[in-house]
């Protein structure tokens, strides 16, 4: 059985591109933001936000091929080309992140000073871009949304945080080094979670039965099915980390009810996402 499924990558693809454009507009103005207040958070965050444009490009890009439909060279579909990219997403920004260390960390030795109120102006608005891209993530059932939401969320806790540092600088100057202090945490902090994000993703790549497939529970109830002695071969997979799929092979008693077993054993796998079964007797 085959089930052709893209409409998560539809929807994926349309909401990358949203935010690619609201990021895309928002690069400028941490540009200009960047060099008129010479805050190291903010200068590091321009080339954070050119990570962001090129990764949810990128990102979009590959949602759009995922959504073709199989061909003889590809049987399964392109739907692993999400994978790919939340891959390659993670790997990129998280090298960008040690970036951010790399320029941050100097800060810390031989702090400059920096315009508070400009930082503060561009905090807002940089809160305000970021909240409208997790509004339309946060949803996202793919790992190339989960990859872009997490780098997002990061951008949001980074901004509240510069804006906090521009209110303290504003009302102290002898505290200029928590501005690189600030970029260094926020960059950790993505180095975390994307780390995770890329570590289930090559769960999927390398074919590891999918976290929300309970392979007990479903060898339990094919089991149960009457007429089913046992489950001789089983393999289950993940296409894209939200699609699966399932080959069995199943010891019967009677052939003349194959027909109605596998009915049954369609209905046990329509819960765990299975796009595509196969089902061998014996």
């Amino acid at each position: 059985m085959r089930i052709d499924i893209h409409h998560h990558h539809k929807k994926a693809g349309q909401n990358l591109a949203f935010v690619f454009f609201v990021n895309l507009t928002f690069n400028i103005i941490v540009i200009v933001g960047g060099l008129a207040t010479n805050s190291m958070a903010i200068l590091a965050d321009c080339i954070h936000d050119l990570s962001d444009t090129i990764s949810i490009a990128f990102a979009w890009a590959l949602e759009h091929v995922a959504q073709r439909d199989s061909t003889e060279n590809y049987s399964y579909g392109y739907q692993r080309f999400s994978i790919l990219g939340a891959i390659i997403i993670s790997i990129f920004v998280i090298m960008m992140a040690f970036v951010i260390l790399q320029e941050a960390i100097p800060r810390l030795f031989a702090p400059e000073s920096v315009d508070a109120e400009g930082m503060l102006v561009v905090a807002i608005v940089g809160i305000i871009f970021k909240l409208i891209s997790v509004h339309r993530l946060h949803e996202g059932e793919t790992f190339n949304e989960k990859a872009i939401l997490i780098h997002q969320l990061g951008d949001i806790f980074e901004w509240v945080a510069i804006l906090v540092l521009s209110v303290v600088l504003m009302f102290w100057d002898g505290a200029p080094y928590l501005d690189p202090f600030v970029s260094i945490g926020i960059a950790l902090w993505l180095i975390f979670n994307l780390a995770r994000n890329l570590y289930k993703s090559l769960e999927v790549m390398l074919q590891k039965t999918p976290n929300h497939f309970d392979v007990g529970e479903f060898k339990s109830s094919v089991t149960s099915i009457e007429g089913v002695n046992a489950i001789d071969d089983f393999h289950v997979w993940s296409l894209d980390g939200i699609d699966s799929v399932l080959t069995l092979k199943v010891s019967i008693d009677e052939w003349n009810n194959q027909e109605n077993i596998k009915k049954e054993i369609y209905n046990i796998a329509s819960k765990y996402h299975i796009v595509d079964i196969t089902i061998e007797f014996d």
